[in-house]
């Protein structure tokens, strides 16, 4: 960063909140954690839900994919993370865990 420069810094909880709302519904985030099981070589992915005392409903979605090591995991909780390799893959600008997992 030059020296004129200064960093502004996101309020994190008001940027979540407003990524919450992009658009993303029950199925589009399903979908693209999914997606993520897949391009991570799953050949076996649970999806399981169910409705918790109270009426809360929790899903949870366990595959056997490859995983990710640490720099991995970096990049995928990063906004804007790197591409993917697969351009198959529907992960384009690298939002997609992160909003899936907040809407």
């Amino acid at each position: 960063m030059s020296d004129s420069a200064e960093r502004v810094t996101p309020d994190p909880s008001r940027l979540l909140e407003g990524l919450r709302d992009t658009g993303y519904n029950f199925n589009t985030a399903i979908s693209d954690i999914v997606d993520n099981s897949i391009a991570a070589g799953a050949t076996n992915i649970a999806i399981l839900a169910e409705q918790l005392y109270g009426g809360d409903i929790r899903v949870s979605i366990a595959d056997n994919g490859c995983g990710m090591n640490h720099d991995e995991l970096k990049n995928a909780m990063t906004y804007g993370a790197r591409p993917r390799e697969d351009v198959h893959s529907l992960g384009k600008f690298g939002l997609g865990l992160k909003t899936a997992s907040t809407s």
